[in-house]
């Protein structure tokens, strides 16, 4: 089975701060491919240009942001667990739908709390920050088990109603220069109403 991705309505609009090459989609939280997450709301993600060819420094480096429901829980222990969910759900659905079958059990993810994160978007008050490393098998292009690395900053925004979670990822190690550039989009990232 494929996994499909769905465009939604949303109320608000996400500005990002992207090179020509990089692309998007949006898709509802929770997933088709992750059923199991307890947050609920819309997802949307860039992609650098190299998302999908493993020889690229940029493989399967992009940024993401949660807009959920003010209520949602940005625990570390619950950012780690949907998080992990979500991954878990995306390499076992593409994966079966190129014939091949994941034991998700073995994915593990391990975050830790940390102070001095470079990608704080400007409305991120009185944020959240954590690293984190995702061991998981990467689904589209190799088949094989990956190391993903993470920066994710939680913020809860009470004049949106809304509580947000932007992440950065990439296997890259975070002095690569892929790495400038999801910080740099971070830093940059905004929210708007719709015009």
């Amino acid at each position: 089975m494929a996994v499909s991705f769905v465009s939604i309505e949303a109320k608000e609009t996400f500005h990002w701060a992207t090179e020509h090459g990089w692309f998007g989609e949006r898709i509802t939280i929770p997933t088709a491919f992750a059923p199991d997450m307890s947050w609920k709301g819309i997802e949307e993600i860039r992609f650098a240009p190299g998302m999908f060819k493993p020889l690229k420094p940029d493989f399967f480096s992009y940024a993401f942001v949660f807009s959920l429901e003010p209520e949602s829980d940005l625990s570390a222990k619950r950012i780690q667990e949907q998080i992990l969910i979500y991954y878990k759900g995306l390499s076992s659905q593409v994966s079966k739908g190129k014939g091949r079958k994941v034991d998700v059990s073995k994915f593990s993810m391990e975050l830790v709390p940390e102070k001095k994160l470079n990608i704080i978007p400007a409305q991120a008050d009185k944020s959240s920050s954590y690293i984190g490393t995702l061991h998981w098998v990467e689904p589209f292009a190799t088949g094989r088990a990956q190391t993903l690395r993470f920066e994710i900053q939680a913020w809860k925004n009470d004049d949106r109603n809304r509580a947000y979670v932007f992440v950065c990822v990439s296997p890259q190690k975070t002095d690569a220069p892929i790495w400038k550039k999801l910080r740099g989009i971070g830093r940059k990232f905004r929210v708007s109403n719709d015009e």
